[in-house]
């Protein structure tokens, strides 16, 4: 793919992230483009964007910032929720349902730590 011409430029430009590689029977070429070439700028382009995502791992604390902002902007409502103890985890369940809240999550394992963030939650959110 070296020399391109100015329309293989602009055709290059248009193709985007997510563009379809799926193109029926024997198709050799794509307006001024082969598929081949196609399919490796697509690959390209993915592999880049994959590489912006974020890959670390998000501490307790910020969490639990997430989590408070969440819930003050829902109390009142339906779907406010509270950090309740489970035997070996702390969820985020409905106060009113518990543990019996068939939308609630997992948030972190059951240690001393995770105890004491889940009782500062609920002494800034209650």
């Amino acid at each position: 793919m070296k020399n391109l011409t100015a329309k293989q430029i602009e055709q290059v430009k248009a193709i985007r992230t997510w563009t379809n590689t799926r193109f029926h029977g024997n198709t050799k070429k794509v307006d001024a483009l082969l598929l081949t070439d196609i399919k490796a700028i697509i690959q390209k382009k993915y592999v880049r964007e994959i590489a912006k995502q974020p890959s670390y791992k998000k501490s307790n604390a910020t969490i639990l910032r997430e989590l408070i902002k969440w819930s003050k902007e829902c109390k009142g409502t339906g779907y406010f929720k509270t950090l309740i103890e489970g035997n070996t985890g702390i969820y985020y369940a409905s106060p009113t349902f518990g543990h019996s809240d068939y939308n609630k999550s997992r948030i972190f394992d059951k240690n001393e730590q995770t105890l004491n963030l889940m009782r500062i939650f609920n002494a800034l959110v209650n």
